[in-house]
């Protein structure tokens, strides 16, 4: 089918969706989104048109359900694999659901416990769609508090547009609530999580064998086991999960990086309380070995390639500066603690005033195990980050924020004791103008003695309810390169269809959502985003 035929299909299924539905029972949804790019800068290797689109349909009509993704790159955006060039189908899936179970056969998402065994989950902002085709089977008793997943599928390849890699991904979690399913009273409302998954891989390539000296394994087995309670105001959780022998770099002396199979490990303990304007959360984490990749091939750490989940265990920026060098999860080796408290001071009260104020506290502390570390024998620093910010409505017009984040994180990962540092402040102010009128600006600053040094950035944002907003942004390094990154555009919002249209220039560095991270490279051109969804 060629791509003009997917769309004259998608355009017959909307134009017939309205009669579908009330002569069948039937609903069809979906939604069509595309970013494009011109870029116009005359020495740049991506200079010229580029443009990632999807389109998204979803049937559902009593029990049965069904739904495919057609993805078309004429030429892949900045930053994405250009093997995606052209157009494909990479999910099509069937499935059927009675009172207790569920049955989807093709292309689907799925996550086990906290996703460090496995998740398949879709990311266009990163371009990563690591979908499973296979076959799943759910099955719940609610009122036993059990619940079964059971799964096999061959992962998407990270190279093909709708292909698949060369392995087979299977596997289940149990997850069980024993207050339900031995009738008693539990005042600490435990859970508990076992999962198993094993990925065989029919031909591992060659260069890894040579670069081990012995043959690497087809098979790769792992298993968790993750416990949660919840009593009361509190909360706690911890997992583990173990990895069997697989391919990874470690350290044999301080002269070269060299690879080994080992098997890897990884645990986690999560805290929580809340009460009295106070809530705490703390989290702990150590992983040894822990990338579960779909195929393991030298030059493939694509995040579409990965089959779990590792976020980095620091705060995720939101702010231009303070997300200027995010940190990436060492997923090799490194253990690290991050620890945040909130408190909310109380209306009328002196701090407080008549509409409160809220100050968060938070930071993170990451080590890179010495074992993986080629050039030293201990764990180093690899990122810690202080992060403070303070919020706090004025008025029923005024609201503003203080933050400070202090950040200091090591090129290398902990190779060598080197690393960076920079503090960033940032004050931003909301106000409504009118009802229908709001205004937002950001001043920041960031001051640093390594890389480029110091940057100012700023931000203004004029909203006007329901269907338009402007924004006009500039970073600035006034430190040593003396560069403008800036980005100008508008808004337009009409029930479900949202459009963007800007112009401006992108730097080059790493663009991270949910944690995880791409390679984006500069550009400057004019852009357009459209997304409508049915």
């Amino acid at each position: 089918m060629k791509l003009r035929h997917l769309f004259c299909l998608a355009a017959a299924l909307l134009l017939l969706s309205p009669a579908a539905t009330a002569q069948s029972d039937g609903h069809l949804s979906g939604s069509l989104e595309s970013s494009s790019l011109y870029d116009d800068e005359e020495d740049s290797p991506y200079k010229g048109f580029h443009s990632n689109n999807y389109l998204k349909l979803d049937y559902r009509k009593g029990r049965f359900a069904a739904g495919l993704q057609g993805e078309w790159y004429p030429s892949p955006l900045p930053g994405y694999d250009p093997a995606l060039k052209g157009w494909g189908l990479p999910v099509k899936y069937l499935s059927w659901e009675e009172d207790a179970w569920s049955v989807t056969a093709g292309d689907f998402y799925e996550q086990f416990g906290s996703g460090i065994l496995l998740r398949s989950w879709e990311d266009r902002n990163l371009g990563l769609g690591n979908s499973l085709g296979g076959v799943r089977l759910r099955a719940s008793l609610p009122a036993r508090g059990l619940s079964v997943t059971l799964l096999s599928g061959a992962p998407r390849s990270a190279a093909n547009r709708s292909g698949y890699a060369s392995s087979l991904v299977s596997g289940g979690n149990l997850s069980l609530l024993p207050s339900r399913l031995f009738d008693w009273d539990d005042p600490l409302g435990l859970l508990f999580e076992t999962g198993l998954v094993h990925r065989y891989e029919w031909s591992p390539e060659a260069d890894m064998t040579l670069l081990l000296g012995e043959e690497v394994p087809s098979s790769v087995l792992l298993h968790s086991f993750r416990l949660s309670a919840d009593p009361g105001s509190f909360h706690f959780s911890f997992e583990y999960v173990g990895k069997g022998r697989d391919f990874t770099p470690v350290r044999h002396d301080r002269a070269s990086d060299t690879y080994e199979l080992q098997r890897g490990r990884a645990l986690t303990a999560e805290a929580s309380w809340q009460g009295g304007g106070f809530s705490a959360t703390a989290s702990w984490r150590y992983l040894d070995n822990m990338a579960f990749r779909a195929s393991r091939t030298l030059g493939t750490l694509v995040p579409s390639n990965t089959l779990n989940y590792l976020p980095a265990l620091c705060q995720e920026q939101t702010y231009m500066l303070a997300g200027l060098n995010p940190y990436e999860t060492f997923a090799e080796g490194e253990s690290g603690f991050r620890g945040d408290l909130y408190y909310r001071f109380r209306r009328g009260s002196a701090l407080g005033g008549k509409y409160g104020m809220t100050l968060h506290v938070g930071g993170s502390w990451i080590e890179a195990l010495g074992k993986v570390l080629p050039r030293q024998d201990h764990s180093r620093l690899a990122y810690r980050d202080l992060n403070i910010d303070l919020e706090r409505r004025w008025n029923r017009r005024l609201k503003t924020v203080l933050f400070v984040s202090i950040q200091e994180n090591s090129p290398t990962h902990g190779n060598r004791k080197a690393t960076e540092a920079q503090n960033v402040f940032v004050f931003e102010g909301q106000y409504k103008i009118s009802d229908a009128t709001s205004l937002r600006a950001e001043l920041q600053y960031l001051y640093s003695e390594e890389r480029e040094r110091d940057w100012v950035a700023g931000l203004v944002e004029l909203g006007i309810a329901p269907h338009w907003s402007f924004s006009l942004s500039d970073m600035y390094n006034h430190g040593s390169t003396k560069d403008h990154y800036w980005n100008l555009s508008a808004s337009w919002s009409r029930n479900a269809f949202k459009c963007i249209l800007g112009y401006g220039r992108s730097r080059e560095g790493m663009v991270c959502s949910g944690g995880v991270c791409r390679w984006q490279p500069e550009y400057k051109g004019m852009f357009i985003r459209a997304q409508y969804s049915f």
